[in-house]
């Protein structure tokens, strides 16, 4: 949102944004909280729906559920000089990466003061 918010004009903001991120971005907002992990859902073995195929047949479940993930070409959003950033580069050199803030700021320095202990 700090896109728009920064964007000077309609203009602006498209030079920013393309419209396959605009329409995410939009879709996240209208979405229930969570909507973005879906990734994270499909691919974890962890619920009882999805626990059997992986038990049963663990290389047939990677190469159905998983590798088409890993495989897809699409912009992978990172903090500019995060560890995610390089590894996305690293692991994943077919995806595009585009640095974000997300509204991220760095927290301000704390105090030196221990508090007199």
């Amino acid at each position: 949102m700090q896109t728009v918010a920064d964007s000077e004009d309609a203009a602006d903001y498209r030079s920013r944004v393309t419209d396959s991120e605009s329409a995410s971005m939009w879709q996240s907002l209208a979405s229930p909280p969570g909507y973005k992990s879906g990734y994270c859902v499909a691919v974890c073995p962890a619920g009882e729906d999805v626990l059997g195929p992986y038990l049963d047949d663990r290389k047939a479940f990677m190469n159905t559920v998983l590798r088409p993930l890993q495989e897809k070409t699409e912009t992978l959003y990172v903090l500019p000089g995060s560890h995610a950033q390089e590894y996305a580069q690293r692991r994943f050199p077919h995806k595009p990466t585009k640095e974000v803030t997300g509204g991220w700021q760095p927290p301000a320095p704390r105090s030196s003061s221990t508090g007199g202990t």
